[in-house]
């Protein structure tokens, strides 16, 4: 797409000039590849038992590098569609690459308190500042991305959306909210507790009306794979806030699977993005 080109989306959110079509060879090996990775990495979690002393380092690596991958796939769609922010479509990339980057900093902070410093990683820490500040950026790219086809959205696919976001808020504040606020903990961890579920289920949110618009299109596959990144994430997100509310977080543990696949998932999709549009 060229740099000054305003996408189009027909009637029911499909692309005007470029219908949906088939993948290209490239981007069903991107898959491949991408499957491999999730099987290998996924792997490298289960069979953790045997190799116990190992996975503590190997989770507080990964994540970094993996969110590195996001980032760099996500500048590199910056760098194809340009770098002005008054350009609705520009903007959004970067904005994806700014929270993606962000969240290489918020990785990499908790790598040095593992590895460089030696300690347990605080709750709140440094890193959650990076954590929270990479959302902003991310929501603002989708929240840009999604008003640039707002209007193509119909009632049909507001009225699916819809009940999938009040389900997963439901979800979400029956389930782990509750737990949270229920222990004594100090303001401040309180606040953070109620700032990531809150900015997880408006990214979830965002993605879920996105998916909805754009299921049918030309860039489904991104959008889909897009929202499974954001799902993976935010599963990941909720699912650390429990564990460390009931003590039992543990490196190596089913949260920093999710938030690796999360970050494999965001640069798949950036990538898909850049071959199909």
């Amino acid at each position: 797409m060229a740099k000054n080109q305003k996408p189009e989306l027909g009637g029911m959110g499909t692309l005007r000039e470029h219908p949906a079509t088939k993948p290209s060879l490239l981007s069903l090996a991107a898959f491949r590849g991408w499957l491999l990775l999730t099987v290998a990495v996924s792997a490298v979690f289960a069979f953790q038992g045997f190799y116990s002393s190992l996975i503590g380092p190997i989770s507080n690596v990964l994540p970094a590098a993996c969110a590195g991958v996001a980032f760099v796939s996500a500048l590199t769609n910056m760098r194809r569609y340009g770098f002005n922010l008054k350009v609705r479509f520009q903007a959004v990339w970067i904005c994806f690459a700014l929270g993606t980057g962000v969240w290489v900093l918020a990785e990499t902070t908790w790598a040095i308190y593992y590895f460089i410093l030696n300690v347990a990683v605080p709750y709140p820490s440094i890193a959650d500042v990076f954590y929270i500040g990479g959302y902003l950026p991310m929501l603002a790219a989708l929240i840009l991305y999604y008003g640039t086809f707002a209007s193509a959205m119909s009632r049909r696919r507001l009225a699916v959306a819809v009940p999938v976001i009040v389900g997963s808020i439901a979800l979400s504040l029956g389930l782990v909210v509750p737990l949270e606020l229920s222990m004594d903990y100090s303001m401040i961890h309180v606040m953070t507790d109620l700032i990531y579920p809150i900015l997880d289920l408006t990214l979830l949110s965002a993605a879920i009306l996105s998916s909805a618009l754009f299921i049918g299109g030309r860039i489904r596959n991104y959008w889909f794979v897009l929202s499974g990144a954001i799902v993976l994430y935010v599963l990941g997100d909720e699912f650390f806030l429990y564990q460390v509310a009931v003590g039992s977080y543990y490196n190596g543990g089913l949260d920093d699977l999710l938030f690796l696949l999360g970050y494999l998932a965001f640069a798949l999709a950036f990538y898909l993005h850049r071959r199909e549009f």
